[in-house]
């Protein structure tokens, strides 16, 4: 290094001196700086490798479950008669299913009232079904509309509302929940006249079914009513009846009467489904080595390398990825190999599949194709999940440790 002399009396340069003797005390400073830049690249990069290893444990964890795999399906013939939908407990059939009857919610209408006038004082004693009933005091200026607040904030389980027919206002009462056990009761104690069942006064809105019947009744309580395969007559309280064809839910959307009021429900494997897992796999095991082979090149013409090139824990987990996918599973079964399924390695390391032959294999020999990924132990997605496992480890994977010696 050259030091430049100079100064008007010594004949130094003292200032230049000093510069660049503190530029010399700095260097070591700056080369601890670069290399912990290097070293937070590298934290950064062991991130985005789990997060993307990550994502692979997920699929691998469907493809490891043999419920997850099972799915089926279920279809009605008529989506305006009833929809079907399938769980994990159903299987494969069909059902012939008639709708009788919708579940209906109790709906009440009162009589005539001017918008303020008061409707009576006294006390409601309102309930739904079995339930307990619960008291609303009616002041002496309460109109509909007040009543109707009161009705709505004590949580009763009816929902009370006003129409308005462009002369008369009318309180209206609906239960919230549907089936014929769900009737509004409703008594009063009315203070204004002393006669409880009367149509003066508070008493006007009594209606205690078969006995005093001062509202209107509009709509009936009502259960829903099918028969399912000649069954008759199947009493449900909702519409939506998940307890008769185990594992299928029916929704109940009209019944029109006969001869419209029956359709069919198919109930078959999802095998869509698990196709559709398994892609998922293969496209996450493909993101995987892509972010591997990206951040481990060198580009000669450029002089440019990865961040981990050379990189002895990404290296280890590249190899095992592509051990995993290659190794036979053991066992008595159809399949031992992703390469039985359609499933293949091209010749730039990525996965690809055979759809043809992945779907011929899910139709015609399903529960071999999920003995291959999930039997115990040996399954080929429970070896990758335990080994994924054992990378992604927060305390004692190969990952975490790398990041801790960083660290």
């Amino acid at each position: 290094m050259s030091i430049s002399v100079g100064g008007l009396i010594s004949g130094l340069d003292t200032n230049g001196m000093i510069e660049q003797m503190l530029e010399l005390q700095q260097r070591p400073i700056v080369k601890l700086q670069q290399r912990e830049a290097a070293y937070q690249v590298k934290l950064s990069a062991y991130g985005s490798l789990k997060g993307a290893l990550g994502d692979l444990n997920s699929t691998v964890k469907d493809l490891a479950s043999a419920s997850s795999l099972t799915r089926f399906y279920a279809s009605s013939n008529d989506a305006g008669l009833f929809t079907a939908s399938a769980d994990g407990n159903a299987a494969a059939g069909s059902y012939s299913v008639t709708v009788q009857q919708m579940a209906e919610v109790h709906k009440l209408t009162s009589s005539a009232f001017s918008e303020e006038e008061s409707v009576g004082e006294g006390t409601i004693h309102l309930k739904v079904g079995d339930d307990p009933a619960t008291d609303i005091t009616v002041s002496a200026s309460d109109t509909v509309s007040d009543v109707a607040r009161s009705i709505n904030a004590a949580g009763t389980g009816v929902h009370a509302a006003v129409i308005f027919d462009g002369t008369d206002h009318f309180l209206t009462l609906t239960a919230e929940e549907t089936g014929a056990e769900k009737v509004i009761n409703l008594t009063v104690s009315d203070t204004g006249d002393a006669d409880d069942t009367d149509t003066n006064g508070l008493s006007r809105m009594v209606y205690d079914k078969a006995a005093t019947e001062n509202l209107t009744n509009t709509l009936d309580a009502a259960d829903a009513v099918i028969t399912v395969d000649g069954v008759a007559d199947i009493h449900r309280t909702t519409n939506v009846i998940d307890d008769v064809i185990s594992g299928v839910t029916l929704t109940l959307e009209s019944a029109p009467g006969e001869p419209d009021n029956n359709a069919a429900v198919t109930v078959a494997r999802d095998t869509a489904a698990a196709a559709s897992k398994i892609n998922a796999f293969v496209e996450a095991h493909n993101t995987v080595m892509e972010w591997i082979e990206s951040n481990q090149n060198y580009d000669p013409e450029t002089e440019s390398a990865g961040v981990l090139l050379g990189d002895i824990t990404t290296s280890g987990i590249r190899q095992r990825l592509s051990r995993l996918t290659a190794d036979p599973v053991s066992g008595d079964q159809q399949y031992s190999r992703l390469t039985d399924l359609g499933i293949e390695r091209n010749s730039e390391g990525r996965l690809t599949v055979d759809f043809s032959t992945l779907n011929k294999a899910l139709d015609d020999r399903f529960d071999d194709v999920v003995q291959f990924f999930s039997q115990s132990g040996e399954g080929f997605a429970v070896r990758m999940q335990d080994s994924l496992d054992a990378a992604l480890d927060s305390r004692t994977g190969t990952l975490a440790a790398r990041e801790d010696g960083i660290q």
